[in-house]
């Protein structure tokens, strides 16, 4: 029975009892009226009907309250099984919410890694890789097997650096590597790959680095280890020996060199700028002698064809000849030719101004060589400058500020910055500049000078 048709028997017996009170309260007013007395006014006692108790305080007995409970409890537990029946139904539905989302993941995953092993082994056997091209990859002795792949990739050699590394790491092939350079065609498969790499016929253990002319101390370490000659662990210690006299006693133009505290590195300009084959991660100091042995070849041994001379002659020769300055000076004044000069044949008319201005100078009140290339060294200039200290920067190099030759060379100059070093244009040239496309201007007086700076767009 649902609690409606309980409610119902429920009404339906309350009316029934206030039927049956009415009619014992009717017939108790009937007795009272019956019954009064006319002598003493007292009124008689009523008399009770023995079907009600005298503690009938409400219209349920304690039947329809028992009745009334058990209902109660019935409707509670029809409610509670009501209850488990809904969550039931919840929980089967979140169940099926929850299976079809597990298959939809799983199918997923299913189609990604799927894709992911097609891709693999697609990238094992080269099967979309058709280009016959070689790529060249370089391999250093501090490289992982993951670096090694991600060359690789980048190279265009193989897809997946990912797979090649786990197939690399398993099979162990890549162990003890050679370090150098190999020549790959794009079209090799994984095993391909690795036997080309394990053949150490196939390494090029050498690397040729080109060292162009007017390149200084930082920017040849940062060429150096770009091309894999220098390895990274060994910065520090090339540029500590570039400051040192440990190569004095094998090379005694070295000695020449006079002690000064503010010279930054001690061997600038004389890393002799040519094209050099260098071992990959080679010691320093062998990277060091290198560039010495170049430089001493060219400056003591190698005879050249001069003006002024009859026959081939050294370049030490032609320098000893001209008395008055130092192998290291004419370095030191090479390196601003080096850096100053439009070309070659410019540099004839630059070495003149130099000296000019170092011999007569302050004759006519030019104290200084005021040469833009010694502005910012050791940096090339104002943006190679760090940015943490590019608003106090200021170089004891800078000859606009400081009078004579700077406290060492600001670059490797050339042969030919060499040459006109020692063999400077006859002029009574003090000013030069140069227009935007590269033509000269000299000048033997500030005026002059004026006159041409308007010349080169530069007034």
């Amino acid at each position: 029975m649902g609690v409606f048709g309980l409610n119902d028997n429920m009404d339906k017996r309350n009316d029934a009892n206030r039927d049956e009170v009415n009619r014992y309260r009717q017939q108790r007013v009937e007795q009272f009226k019956l019954n009064i007395s006319d002598n003493t006014g007292e009124l008689p006692k009523a008399q009770v009907n023995s079907d009600f108790s005298d503690e009938i305080t409400s219209f349920s007995d304690e039947t329809t309250k028992a009745q009334i409970e058990r209902a109660s409890k019935k409707e509670l537990r029809r409610q509670k099984r009501e209850e488990k029946k809904v969550e039931k139904i919840k929980a089967s539905r979140n169940k099926k919410v929850f299976r079809l989302a597990w298959i939809v993941l799983v199918a997923l995953v299913t189609v990604v890694i799927t894709q992911f092993l097609i891709t693999g082994c697609n990238d094992f056997l080269a099967i979309k890789r058709k280009d016959t091209a070689v790529a060249t990859i370089r391999i250093k002795t501090e490289d992982s097997v993951s670096d090694i792949a991600k060359q690789l990739e980048d190279k265009g050699v193989i897809d997946s650096k990912t797979f090649f590394t786990v197939f690399a790491k398993i099979t162990g092939k890549l162990d003890g590597v050679t370090p150098g350079i190999y020549h790959l065609s794009k079209d090799k498969d994984y095993l391909g790959i690795l036997n080309h790499l394990q053949f150490t016929g196939n390494v090029q253990s050498t690397i040729e680095v080109v060292v162009t002319e007017g390149t200084n101390i930082l920017e040849l370490v940062d060429t150096l280890y770009s091309a894999g000659v220098t390895h990274a662990d060994d910065r520090e210690e090339f540029l500590r020996l570039l400051n040192s006299n440990e190569f004095d006693e094998e090379y005694p133009f070295l000695k020449e060199i006079e002690d000064d505290s503010d010279r930054e590195y001690r061997l600038e300009g004389y890393m002799f700028p040519d094209t050099y084959q260098f071992y990959i991660d080679e010691a320093p100091e062998i990277t060091i002698k290198r560039f010495l042995d170049n430089f001493y070849t060219r400056v003591y041994e190698y005879e050249y064809e001069i003006e002024g001379y009859d026959e081939p002659v050294t370049l030490y020769q032609v320098m000893q000849d001209n008395d008055g300055y130092t192998l290291d000076e004419y370095v030191n004044m090479a390196s601003i030719v080096q850096a100053e000069a439009a070309n070659d044949e410019d540099m004839f008319g630059v070495s003149s101004v130099i000296h000019n201005r170092l011999e007569y100078g302050p004759q006519y009140d030019i104290h200084t060589l005021g040469m833009d290339s010694t502005i910012f060294y050791p940096y090339k200039n104002r943006d190679a400058v760090p940015d943490d200290i590019i608003d106090n920067f200021e170089s004891v190099y800078d000859t606009y500020k400081h009078e004579g030759l700077p406290p060492s060379a600001i670059c490797s100059p050339s042969l030919n910055a060499l040459i006109a070093a020692a063999v400077p244009e006859d002029s009574n040239y003090l000013y030069f500049c140069h227009s935007a496309d590269g033509q000269s201007y000299y000048a033997a007086t500030f005026s002059e000078h004026q006159s041409n700076l308007s010349k080169a767009g530069l007034d």
